[in-house]
């Protein structure tokens, strides 16, 4: 009996369950748990209840238990239990485009998913799938020194993000959300291999989530591939490159990069002040690259 056809049967059964939202975000300490809307505000999460939405959220928690990845039922099925960051997570990265609504989406996702909140969320822009570092292991965005410019050496925008190994195929059917029906991303206008879709695992292809992704991805017409590095843009293939994370690590972006208003939304004051948050928090910092020297003249 395949997996496929197991994932199916399984896929039915959990279907059936309620669908439920995911519980309200914990505070991680009385620090940021302070009267600030960057930790306490809520996210456009419009929760799908469509037939077709609870199918694919059952599947996926059908797959996660044939792999041994979880023992607990969806967020379509059930309330899931809070999970702030721990040593033992996994870091992935995803990139599908501009990585600005790309790093809304998973901040979204971190706190559908796993319960989190600005005091706890790892969501961070930057730069993968490239085969060349500039200077001092930098990679910078493009800018007018052509200083460690991420495009010229190869790399796509990214989001990385720190998951349980359970609730790894979650995030993997978040990422196929970035796209719609046919494989396409949000913003086909941006072209180019900066652009590709990337997504960035333990092991690569070899990651045992990577048998789920190609079945769902095929839904939309999408090819799964490995990623070898430097790659031209998967807009007209509708492919996704799959890395390993070792071979291919990710690279933070520019402080001004992070938490950023999309091209055609603003996701509002309360969005943008989570990049202060992280600063405190130590885990964002300003960079070495031209685009932030602006930021680190005014923090002087």
């Amino acid at each position: 009996q395949s997996m496929i056809a197991r994932v199916s049967f399984l896929a039915l059964v959990a279907s059936a369950a309620c669908f439920a939202p995911s519980p309200q975000p914990l505070a991680a300490s009385k620090r940021f748990a302070r009267d600030s809307a960057a930790t306490s505000m809520k996210l456009h999460m419009q929760m799908q209840t469509s037939r077709r939405s609870l199918l694919g959220s059952a599947s996926v928690v059908a797959g996660s238990i044939l792999l041994g990845q979880t023992a607990a039922v969806a967020p379509a099925a059930a309330k899931l239990d809070s999970r702030l960051p721990t040593p033992d997570d996994l870091l992935i990265y995803v990139g599908a485009g501009c990585f600005w609504h790309v790093q809304h989406e998973m901040i979204v996702a971190e706190q559908k998913i796993l319960g989190r909140d600005g005091a706890t969320y790892t969501s961070v822009a930057g730069y993968a799938g490239g085969t060349k570092i500039g200077e001092q292991s930098k990679v910078c965005y493009h800018n007018m020194k052509s200083d460690s410019d991420y495009g010229q050496m190869g790399h796509t925008e990214v989001v990385a993000v720190k998951v349980p190994n359970d609730r790894l195929l979650f995030f993997v059917e978040a990422f196929l959300d970035l796209f719609d029906a046919k494989g396409i991303r949000a913003d086909p206008q941006d072209a180019g291999g900066e652009y590709r879709t990337a997504l960035g695992l333990p092991g690569g292809m070899s990651n045992d989530a990577v048998e789920v992704l190609k079945e769902f991805a095929g839904k939309k017409g999408m090819k799964v591939l490995p990623g070898t590095g430097n790659e031209a843009d998967t807009l007209r293939a509708r492919s996704i490159y799959v890395y390993d994370t070792t071979q291919f690590p990710f690279y933070a972006g520019e402080l001004y990069h992070q938490y950023h208003n999309d091209m055609k939304e603003d996701y509002g004051k309360e969005y943008k002040a989570l990049r202060k948050v992280a600063q405190e928090r130590g885990t964002l910092a300003l960079s070495q690259c031209p685009g932030d020297a602006k930021l680190m003249l005014s923090s002087r």
